[in-house]
């Protein structure tokens, strides 16, 4: 496989699991906030409860994190000459190419 499509299912990838991610984290910090009180254990919303959504929220998150370590993987080159890439004068081509 090309490494311009290994790139692009990647980051794909993060796209596909960044979005259930960021909703369960809204969901969990502005309608089911942790903390004490009668009932907190069992609070639902959408019918899955607050454990539920944590679990979720954590299994998405983990597989975001190790599509994004794969992502700077694949562009360690680019990352490793930066300088060399951001820097006036003279630039080389294939080390400056995402």
């Amino acid at each position: 496989m090309r490494r311009i499509t290994v790139n692009a299912l990647i980051d794909i990838g993060c796209l596909i699991t960044f979005i259930p991610s960021f909703v369960s984290g809204v969901v969990l910090f502005f309608f089911l906030p942790s903390g004490g009180g009668r009932g907190a254990g069992h609070a639902v919303w959408l019918g899955l409860f607050r454990d539920q959504w944590l679990t979720m929220h954590n299994y998405w998150s983990l597989a975001f994190s190790a599509l994004i370590i794969i992502h700077l993987i694949l562009h360690w080159m680019y990352f490793r000459n930066i300088r060399k890439c951001l820097s006036p004068g003279k630039k080389e081509a294939e080390t400056c190419d995402p």
